[in-house]
C-alpha cells in the first residue's frame, strides 16, 4: 500500500512538472535540477524574466521543504511505515495545489505567485516522501531514482552471471540474493515510469483541454491523503501499519 500511494506521488509531481513548463513560462516546480540549469541559463543570456521565474520557483521549493520538514517531523513515530505526520504534510500540499489550480484557472497564464504555489508544494511532496525513509526513491527530483534503478540492475545482474557461473551453495545463495533484490527495484522503477506517465497526461490534457492538465496532479495527492488517512491510522499508542508493511 505505501509503494503504490508513493507511485501515484510520483504521477502527481509529473503533472505538475509539465503543468509549469507549459502555462508558467517554461520553469520545473519540482524537479530542482532542471530549474537550476534554466536558471543559469537565463542568467548567462541575460534573460532577467525567466531567470526571476526559476528563481521564484527555486525559493517557493525551498519554503516547501523547510515548511514540510517541520510538519512531517513528527516524534515517536520513527518505526512506522506511514507515519500519521506524513499524511498531514500530504494534505497541506493538496490544499497548496488546489490553491494553485484556482489561481491558475483564473489568471490563465504565467504569474510569479502561481510558481511559487506549485514549487511549494512540490517541496512539500518531497520532504513527506524523504520522511518515509525509502533508500533511492524520490518524486520529485528523478535524476536519483532513475540512477538507483540503473545501478541496482547492474549488480543484480553481476549477480547472476556470477551465480550462473558456480555451482555450488554459494552461487546458489547469490542467485537467491540476486532475485531478493531485484523486487527492491520495482519501485524505483515504478516511480520514474509514473512521472513520465503524469507528464505524458498533463501534456495530453493541456493539448486538447488547457484547464485540466492539473486535475490528474489533484485528484492523485487526494486520493493518497484519504488512503493513507484510512490505512495508516493511530491506535491507542501504537501503529497500524496496514497489511503490506514490508519495505
Amino acid at each position: 500500500m505505501r509503494n503504490a500511494l508513493v507511485v501515484l506521488l510520483s504521477v502527481a509531481a509529473g503533472c505538475v512538472d509539465a503543468v509549469s513548463y507549459l502555462d508558467l513560462g517554461h520553469v520545473f516546480t519540482a524537479n530542482m535540477t532542471g530549474n537550476t540549469v534554466l536558471l543559469g541559463l537565463s542568467l548567462g543570456q541575460a534573460d532577467w524574466q525567466a531567470a526571476l521565474r526559476s528563481g521564484v520557483a527555486l525559493v517557493g521549493f525551498i519554503i516547501g521543504v523547510g515548511a514540510g520538514s517541520v510538519i512531517a517531523s513528527g516524534y515517536g513515530e520513527r518505526e512506522a511505515v506511514w507515519p500519521i505526520t506524513v499524511t498531514v504534510t500530504l494534505a497541506v500540499e493538496l490544499a497548496v495545489l488546489a490553491a494553485f489550480g484556482l489561481g491558475l484557472y483564473l489568471a490563465g497564464g504565467a504569474a510569479h505567485t502561481l510558481i511559487l504555489l506549485a514549487a511549494l508544494a512540490m517541496g512539500l511532496q518531497s520532504t513527506a516522501v524523504r520522511r518515509l525513509g525509502i533508500p533511492g526513491v524520490a518524486t520529485t527530483y528523478i535524476t536519483g531514482t532513475l540512477t538507483t534503478v540503473i545501478d541496482g540492475a547492474i549488480s543484480r545482474l553481476y549477480l547472476v552471471i556470477f551465480s550462473a557461473a558456480m555451482s555450488d551453495e554459494r552461487g546458489e545463495r547469490r542467485s537467491k540474493q540476486a532475485t531478493t533484490s531485484a523486487r527492491g527495484l520495482v519501485l524505483p522503477a515504478g516511480v520514474w515510469f509514473a512521472y513520465a506517465i503524469g507528464a505524458v497526461t498533463a501534456g495530453a490534457l493541456e493539448f486538447r483541454w488547457p484547464p485540466g492538465g492539473l486535475v490528474p496532479a489533484v485528484a492523485m495527492v487526494a486520493l493518497v491523503v484519504v488512503f493513507s488517512a484510512a490505512g495508516f491510522r493511530r491506535r491507542g499508542g501504537g501503529h497500524e501499519q496496514g497489511p503490506a508493511e514490508e519495505r
